[in-house]
């Protein structure tokens, strides 16, 4: 069975206020695996049941999340988070920033790819979903990187001013 959007929303983490932008950061995370879970669900759900009203609903959600947040959370990183921590001056920090941006490009693929498929099953009209697991494998590991690669040192690197001024730009962004 497809869990319903009340049930999906349950399972996803509260959002921490953008006065603490690392936590942000993780809570994000926690949507993309929720809404990657959800979006594998749906791929193996849709052979035996089709585009029924719960299926939509899940495609909806799906789609809602990556065309608006998920590129906010991209943003939040390449435009404040990153830079700051390149400031640092740490090469081993700079190429790690280098190559999650790649995978951000990688991802942003891979999204282009599957979003024609998801908005046929929001509208009700089949689709197979078939770079659902690629798509979910790979953002699920982009966020585990972050967080073990790249967080840890935000909070090591970065002072109270700078993590303020990350979360006034965080803030800033979801405001548009």
């Amino acid at each position: 069975m497809m869990p319903t959007s009340r049930s999906a929303d349950a399972l996803i983490p509260a959002i921490p206020s953008l006065d603490e932008p690392i936590e942000m950061l993780i809570a994000c995370h926690g949507r993309v695996r929720a809404f990657t879970d959800t979006l594998r669900k749906l791929a193996a759900y849709l052979p035996d049941h089709g585009c029924d009203d719960q299926a939509k609903r899940a495609a909806e959600n799906i789609l809602r999340y990556f065309r608006i947040a998920a590129p906010k959370h991209h943003e939040d990183e390449e435009q404040d988070l990153f830079p700051a921590l390149r400031q640092a001056g740490d090469s081993a920090l700079t190429a790690t920033l280098d190559a999650l941006e790649a995978e951000h490009q990688q991802l942003h693929g891979l999204w282009t790819r599957i979003e024609p498929e998801l908005a046929a099953v929001a509208e009700g009209r089949g689709a197979a979903l078939a770079d659902a697991e690629q798509f979910a494998a790979t953002y699920q590991a982009h966020a585990a990187r972050e967080e073990r690669e790249v967080f840890p040192e935000a909070v090591r690197l970065l002072d109270a001013q700078t993590l303020n001024r990350i979360g006034a730009a965080m803030t800033a962004r979801r405001r548009n």
